[in-house]
């Protein structure tokens, strides 16, 4: 039985029109052993018949089919299913160089870590990476930290990359900690990065942007659903309750560094209310979630600079506002 290095998990839902585009970019991954754990989570469109035509041309394919129980799931059900030493993951719209795996796992393994975070880059069409910027600049390029201290530094810098398609995390390590993500949650990136950093020791950063993210406006965090704009307005306070909830036994710097990415969550939660939910009640609803949560305190607590501070004070006005706001 051969060693795999690497199991690349692949979530798949109605990705038919680019998802041969990422298979290949894996199958052509060089230098390293690895599987493909795709999950078709519940497609109606030609996904499965792609996986199935790509897994009879490369036997390192394997495919799983579920019901449609969303992304967090879909993961899970790769994880249980890998056998590599390491775990890695890829959107199905994506794409990732050919030296990428092999590059993350010869860093990885000399610096001895339970993770490594790497480095990407978006596109619309075209994934060569030569047209495009790199989504990381302010990382801790080339040494180790532990996770409490990269989450200060994440915050301090404010560029948390709580992408889990830039990371290559140790199964072992996965599996003694009985990480997961957690089921119908949006955004569900920011707590699995989180609570895996706050159980590492070694943290390794690799600056090349191997990592291509398709920007694609069928996304579901693109569409512009009511429904799946308050889905993610439950799930930011869902994030932000969870949040709460270990900063309140972190030591003393860690906390800090919470309750100021707290306040810099509660920013995208506030926009989503100001900007895109228009219904009253449903404004209501939510706002009175965010001050059940002593978030307004809280917000004010974790400002640092001015513009934190401008961001507490109308964020506590807004949501005390929609609380106040009578409906016809």
């Amino acid at each position: 039985m051969r060693k795999i290095d690497i199991s690349i998990i692949v979530p798949v839902f109605n990705g038919e029109a680019y998802l041969s585009t990422l298979l290949d970019s894996l199958s052509s991954q060089t230098g390293v052993s690895i599987e493909i754990i795709a999950v078709n989570d519940g497609s109606s469109d030609k996904s499965a018949q792609i996986l199935a035509n790509h897994a009879l041309n490369d036997p390192r394919i394997q495919v799983i089919h579920q019901s449609n129980q969303g992304l967090s799931v879909a993961r899970n059900t790769g994880i249980r299913y890998a056998s590599g030493q390491w775990i890695a993951f890829a959107d199905c719209d994506d794409w990732l160089a050919p030296e990428a795996l092999k590059t993350w796992l010869t860093q990885a393994t000399a610096q001895q870590l339970e993770m490594l975070i790497g480095n990407g880059y978006s596109f619309t069409t075209d994934p060569n990476p030569a047209l495009s910027p790199p989504l990381l600049h302010k990382q801790t390029w080339g040494m180790i930290l532990d996770g409490s201290s990269w989450i200060i530094h994440c915050v301090e810098q404010q560029e948390w990359p709580h992408y889990a398609w830039l990371q290559l995390i140790r199964r072992e390590f996965i599996v003694t900690h009985q990480f997961a993500f957690i089921p119908q949650m949006l955004h569900e990136d920011i707590l699995w990065t989180t609570y895996l950093a706050l159980a590492a020791q070694r943290i390794g950063f690799c600056a090349t942007p191997f990592y291509g993210y398709r920007t694609n406006p069928q996304s579901i965090t693109q569409t512009p659903s009511p429904q799946t704009l308050q889905r993610r307005a439950e799930s930011y306070l869902a994030i932000l309750s969870a949040l709460i909830n270990t900063a309140t036994t972190a030591p003393a710097r860690l906390r800090r560094a919470l309750l100021r990415h707290i306040n810099q969550e509660s920013g995208h939660l506030f926009g989503l209310l100001r900007k895109k939910i228009t219904s009253p009640p449903v404004r209501t609803q939510l706002a009175k979630q965010f001050i059940a949560l002593k978030l307004p305190r809280l917000i004010w607590l974790g400002a640092v600079t001015p513009r934190e501070y401008w961001r507490a004070i109308r964020c506590i006005l807004f949501f005390r506002l929609c609380v106040r706001q009578k409906h016809q």
